[in-house]
């Protein structure tokens, strides 16, 4: 009962204005994983690991056989150090931004980012903790856009992300 009658009456504030709507939905569920960087070991690459699929929710070899390899996000393939690529596939037209420092709580601005027309190469970006990322993943097999937060970098080891897919955002 309680709980009802606080959901009640946070969607009342919500549609009264009084608590403020956030540009990335603050109903969407905010999901965790963790990108090691890539490496090759032994002969064993850990690409599954180092590679992330907001599509089908996380990473991993369970998660790749989902996702076909067909990734949205990687770490730490790059010359430059402990960065993000989007561009992993051939016919991959995805983009990468970063907003800067936010939480998930803020209010922040959430520009256009429009797929590539061809296939072409996204610059890498540096990881930074606490800051917010938009991704719009676009291929022959996926169109979404991802939000995503680095929450904690070890340097030239691993990115603790949170995230979560949104709507397109709108212009």
């Amino acid at each position: 009962m309680r709980k009802t009658t606080s959901s009640l009456l946070t969607s009342i504030l919500l549609v009264a204005g009084i608590f403020p709507i956030y540009a990335q939905s603050p109903s969407g569920q905010i999901r965790t994983g963790t990108l090691l960087k890539r490496t090759m070991t032994n002969g064993v690459d850990n690409y599954p690991y180092a590679a992330y699929s907001f599509k089908c929710g996380g990473n991993g070899p369970e998660i790749q056989k989902l996702c076909h390899n067909n990734w949205e996000l990687l770490f730490g393939n790059s010359p430059e150090p402990d960065s993000f690529d989007v561009t992993m596939v051939t016919d991959d037209r995805s983009r990468i931004r970063d907003l800067g420092k936010h939480a998930w709580t803020e209010d922040f601005f959430l520009p256009t980012l429009s797929a590539y027309e061809e296939p072409e190469r996204e610059l890498s970006v540096k990881a930074v903790e606490e800051h917010i990322y938009l991704v719009h993943a676009r291929d022959t097999d996926t169109d979404l856009y991802a939000l995503f937060r680095v929450e904690k970098l070890l340097p030239g080891e691993r990115v603790d992300i949170t995230w979560k897919v949104i709507p397109k955002p709108k212009k």
